[in-house]
């Protein structure tokens, strides 16, 4: 089972894109082809951002394949298997570290509501949630853009071992 790309909802990943800025107010490039990559100095290559982006399209797209027999919510349940819980903590323990207890609800919460995840998805990973000990976790950080764009590698990863 694949992840058709068709099926994303792109004009929220472009939005989240623009909301570059640390006050959260859109940053709206110049050129338009800057608003969708980023720009490139000639001299310089890309910056950390744009390189840890790229990377990380990269790698989704072998996991979304070309198939067009996926629709959302893209993962429905939480595989049963030790690769499966093995993938799902090291996505949690990411989230804990990057925004804290608080922010990785939130965010498994925002993931049901695009329809990435389904709600007894949602569930589960609560559950898997209260027992990971977040003791190095960042209360009080907001996830950004790439962190989302991760999460989701993480949930086409879990719905190719479904």
């Amino acid at each position: 089972m694949t992840i058709n790309p068709r099926d994303y909802d792109l004009n929220e990943l472009r939005e989240m894109a623009r909301k570059r800025g640390d006050d959260g107010r859109e940053v709206a490039p110049e050129d338009p082809a800057e608003m969708e990559w980023g720009g490139l100095d000639d001299d310089i290559g890309p910056s950390a951002p744009d390189s840890l982006r790229s990377g990380l399209y990269r790698e989704l797209l072998p996991l979304v394949g070309g198939g067009d027999d996926m629709e959302k919510p893209y993962l429905r349940t939480i595989p049963d298997t030790y690769a499966a819980e093995f993938v799902v903590f090291e996505w949690l323990e990411f989230l804990l570290l990057h925004a804290g207890y608080q922010g990785a609800t939130e965010a498994l919460h925002y993931y049901e509501s695009i329809d990435w995840i389904t709600e007894d998805a949602e569930s589960r990973l609560n559950d898997y949630l209260l027992g990971i000990d977040n003791e190095t976790a960042n209360e009080g950080n907001e996830l950004d853009v790439d962190d989302h764009i991760l999460s989701l590698v993480y949930v086409a990863k879990l719905t190719r071992m479904q």
